[in-house]
């Protein structure tokens, strides 16, 4: 059975519980916690739902074996550089080992409507650029959009096509995720020390809500956001998800509908 806690090691085993845990660790926590979005609708997959069966079944399906989770945790923060400020949140962040010894992350976005963030990989860059210029002359915001940009399509800028027009979130999802560590004791080591997961799982569990239904051009869009982000970065479909390697690292990303029961 897999245990899931907050930053500060609370067990989230029940739906009051993964509330109070999730307030705790969330700076906008209350205002983010409200039924039928994507918060709420984590926690009560997890708790009262089938949220570990669903996670067991995908992982069988994608490595064709069962694996032991040895953490799992809510808002957790993969860092992707050295630079202070936020990083890449993970919704849930899940470590485990195949029976053949292989390390596995899995980082789990939750959404009912949201948007992968506000900003396209350009919008994010020049408001970055704005703010270094007007409010923080020492910000390294927008050195680490060129960085993020540099890492997944070498040669390219934040100006450049296709990059320019894909959803930041997504940018920063996909590159925190493959610098992860391969258990949670080396996440917590620096970029450069840490041992990374040998597979790494990026699950988009999308929550078929009241609120979802509610307007269905804007689900639309995000699938497809979506979509143009796999695309670009060379992900291949295989058994009802997709693919690709890099370097060492096995990485596959799937977009997955859940209807929560009423």
């Amino acid at each position: 059975m897999m245990e899931i806690r907050n930053k500060n090691k609370v067990l989230l085993d029940t739906l009051e519980h993964w509330k109070e845990g999730f307030i705790d660790v969330d700076d906008k926590g209350e205002q983010h916690w409200e039924p039928g979005y994507s918060a709420h609708s984590l926690g009560l997959f997890f708790t009262e739902g089938e949220g570990q069966k669903w996670l067991d079944d995908l992982l069988l399906s994608i490595l064709g074996c069962p694996v032991k989770y040895t953490a799992a945790e809510i808002e957790h923060e993969s860092k992707l550089d050295t630079f202070r400020g936020k990083h890449r949140m993970q919704d849930l962040a899940v470590w485990g080992t195949c029976p053949d010894g292989r390390t596995v992350f899995i980082g789990i976005e939750a959404k009912v409507l949201e948007p992968f963030g506000n900003y396209s990989v350009r919008d994010e860059y020049e408001a970055a650029l704005l703010y270094k210029q007007n409010v923080n002359e020492r910000s390294k915001k927008p050195n680490r959009v060129v960085r993020i940009v540099a890492e997944l399509f070498p040669g390219k800028t934040p100006y450049d096509e296709p990059v320019c027009n894909l959803r930041y979130q997504l940018m920063h999802y996909l590159l925190g995720s493959l610098k992860e560590g391969a258990n949670i004791e080396e996440s917590g080591k620096s970029i450069k020390d840490r041992k990374r997961a040998d597979v790494v799982i990026l699950p988009i569990l999308v929550f078929d809500t009241p609120h979802y239904r509610t307007d269905e051009e804007k689900a639309r869009r995000n699938r497809q956001d979506f979509e143009d982000f796999r695309i670009a970065n060379g992900f291949s479909e295989r058994d009802g998800c997709f693919f690709k390697q890099y370097g060492d690292q096995q990485v596959f990303m799937a977009y997955n509908t859940v209807t929560l029961p009423q």
